[in-house]
This record gives C-alpha cells, sequence and structure tokens, in this order.
C-alpha cells in the first residue's frame, strides 16, 4: 500500500501545479470537493488513477479499497479540485459496481474509469435534505420509460456531468415513504432535463437541476423497483468515507506548524493531528467493512462525523492562531496559500453537507451502539 501513495502523491503533485498553470473551469473554487475540473479528472483516469480497486475487466486496476483510500488521501492533501470524482467514482461509481445490473455496469464504469464520464447526484430536494424519505420528485411507468418531473437542489458538479443518479418516487402509495423509492440513471442530454448554475462564496457552483417529463429506460434502473432505499443508504456510506478530507486536514496542519511557535498552540497542533489519524483509521475500517460487504453505515458515519467535527476544530484554532492573516485568500499577505481560509468557509457547513451532525449521531447510536429509535 505504501508504494501506492507514494505514486498517487506523485501524481497529485504533478497534477496540481499543471491545473495552477492551466486554465480549467472552477479548478480551484477554495476545497477539493468543491473544486472541478473536467482537465484534472481525464488526466486521472489517463493516469489509472480512477477506480484503483475496479476489476480489471471494466478498466480497473485490481487492487483493494485501502490501496484506493490511500491514493485518495493523496489526492486531497495536494489539493486536487475532486468534485467530479467524489460523485462519480468514490460514491456513485462504487455503488454501481454494488447495486447495478452487470448490463449498466458494463456500460457505464469504463468510461467513469478513463475519466471521460462525470456523473452528479440527484437527491435533496426542497423539501428534502436530511429528510430524503420526504422527496417528491415522481417516476411513472410508462411502458418501457419511466417518465420523471420534479426538482433537485445543491447538485454539485451538475453543470459539467454528463450523468445524473437519481432518488425518486415511484410508489407514491406506499405505506411507508422510504418504501417507495427508486434510483435511476439517465443521459444528462435527456430532452426535459434543465441545470439551473448558481454562484457560492468562495468562488464556486451549485446547481439545481429541473425534470420536465424526463423519459428514462426501465433499464436504467439501479436495484430493484421500490427498493431505493437501499441503495441510497449504500451509496451515502460510501460517500461519508471521507479519505481525501484526512488528507486535506493533514495538509493544513503541515502548513500551520511551521507558523507556529508559542508551546501550547503547537501542542494544540499535535493533538489535531492525533484526531487526523484517528479519523484516518476510523474511514479505513468503514472501507475494510463496505468491501466484505458487512454493515458499515455506524462506521461510515463515524468516518464523515469525526472529519468534520475536526475540519471546524482545526478552522477556529487555525484562524485563532495566525489571526486575520489565516482568512486571507490567495494573494499578497497570504501565509497559508488561501487554505485555511477555505477551510473555514467550508468547516461551517461540514457537520451539515452530505447528512448532519444529528443523523450521523443517530445512525451511530441505532446501528452501531443498537440503541433504541
Amino acid at each position: 500500500m505504501d508504494n501506492v501513495a507514494a505514486a498517487a502523491d506523485a501524481f497529485a503533485e504533478s497534477l496540481s501545479r499543471r491545473l495552477e498553470t492551466e486554465e480549467t473551469e472552477e479548478a480551484f473554487q477554495g476545497m477539493p470537493s468543491d473544486g472541478d475540473s473536467r482537465v484534472g479528472y481525464e488526466a486521472m483516469g489517463a493516469g489509472g488513477w480512477i477506480g484503483v480497486h475496479w476489476p480489471e475487466r471494466l478498466g480497473g486496476r485490481d487492487l483493494t479499497p485501502l490501496h484506493t483510500a490511500a491514493a485518495e488521501e493523496r489526492f486531497g492533501y495536494h489539493w486536487l479540485p475532486l468534485s467530479g470524482y467524489l460523485l462519480s467514482v468514490k460514491t456513485i461509481g462504487n455503488a454501481l459496481l454494488r447495486l447495478a445490473s452487470p448490463a449498466l455496469q458494463e456500460r457505464l464504469i469504463p468510461p467513469i474509469a478513463t475519466g471521460q464520464l462525470i456523473f452528479c447526484q440527484g437527491f435533496s430536494e426542497p423539501g428534502a435534505g436530511s429528510d430524503l424519505a420526504s422527496l417528491t420528485t415522481r417516476a411513472e411507468r410508462q411502458g418501457n420509460t419511466f417518465v420523471v418531473s420534479g426538482h433537485k437542489i445543491w447538485t454539485s458538479s451538475a453543470q459539467l456531468a454528463d450523468w445524473i443518479y437519481l432518488a425518486v418516487r415511484t410508489d407514491p402509495d406506499a405505506k411507508r415513504p422510504q418504501d417507495g423509492i427508486s434510483v435511476l440513471v439517465a443521459d444528462m442530454r435527456t430532452p426535459g432535463i434543465d441545470v439551473q448554475p448558481f454562484a457560492t462564496l468562495g468562488g464556486g457552483q451549485l446547481c439545481e437541476v429541473f425534470l420536465d417529463d424526463v423519459e428514462i429506460p426501465v433499464d436504467q434502473l439501479v436495484g430493484e423497483l421500490h427498493g431505493g432505499w437501499r441503495v441510497l443508504m449504500a451509496t451515502l456510506d460510501y460517500e461519508r468515507v471521507t479519505s481525501e478530507k484526512v488528507g486535506i486536514l493533514l495538509r493544513v496542519l503541515d502548513e500551520l506548524e511551521p507558523l507556529v511557535e508559542n508551546p501550547a498552540d503547537r501542542l494544540t497542533l499535535l493533538r489535531l493531528r492525533g484526531e487526523a489519524e484517528a479519523s484516518r483509521l476510523h474511514g479505513r475500517r468503514a472501507t475494510q467493512l463496505l468491501e466484505a460487504g458487512a454493515p458499515a453505515s455506524a462506521a461510515a458515519s463515524m468516518a464523515k462525523l469525526s472529519c468534520a467535527v475536526l475540519a471546524q476544530r482545526l478552522a477556529d484554532e487555525g484562524i485563532r492562531m495566525l489571526g486575520p492573516a489565516g482568512l486571507t485568500e490567495r494573494g499578497h499577505g497570504d501565509r497559508v496559500h488561501g487554505r485555511l481560509a477555505a477551510l473555514a468557509r467550508a468547516a461551517v457547513g461540514a457537520t451539515i453537507s452530505g447528512g448532519s451532525a444529528e443523523i450521523q449521531r443517530r445512525v451511530i447510536a441505532r446501528r452501531g451502539l443498537e440503541c433504541p429509535a
């Protein structure tokens, strides 16, 4: 695993330098998880860094998920623009390999592995964020197609995406709202899909996606009809193993360390580094459980929550140590290449996006500690 991590480190450092000198779309948006670059994504595919543990027959390298986690940590450390990768590969690609039909895998996984296909994820809606079971986007079966209408929000990378991974309601009369959900995939060029980007603080973009009578073939169903809740929960398990964010936090710690002389502050940085190591272990444990096909929701939530809480603590402590200079973006007066300022912006939402801290604690309590509902 060390050899793969070292090779990933060299690749990521080289690509990071290249992207800083080339004009790329939204490559630098502060945090790596917010940055988008089709140039960077295609370079990762061409270099063999997409689907490190995927089967060779589908374009992967047949290594282990722990090799992938080690590589992703180095991608985050070198601040690569990773939004498209995290959606297409880490989250949706892994879910497709686990839950999609063989035909759908053979159609979609190879172009993801070569860096030619980017996914976005259509989950959240105006009335369904953390409470995903409240989604209202409808998919009505008409012969060999589903006709889909609805509205998705907070859709990262939709302005670049080739395909979308959609949570839809296929049975509005189900007794439990979770029982009437399915997951579909669709080409973003399908008539009726309209993407509306909007700017975010720090120079990034998010999107709304409007679906108006979008016709999606039945064979683009992921998992079972009305069985989408299981698909969604499995997908979120992959999303919440945040190896790249461990790399991000270690990079900020490395850049802060030579700037801090106060012994008490240096001790604080050591403690934060220890927490980053603990977060790394949470992620590796969840990765191993997912590889084994064992229940991983509690472990994935621990990985996600530990990283989110640590990001907030590190941002607060870093700004306290550096003062206003810690909030300086790239340019005059910048001491940490704008990375601490980016972390401070992103950390505010770290315990909300991807499932709030309250949701993560509930998952840990119920599925990990077997506490009563």
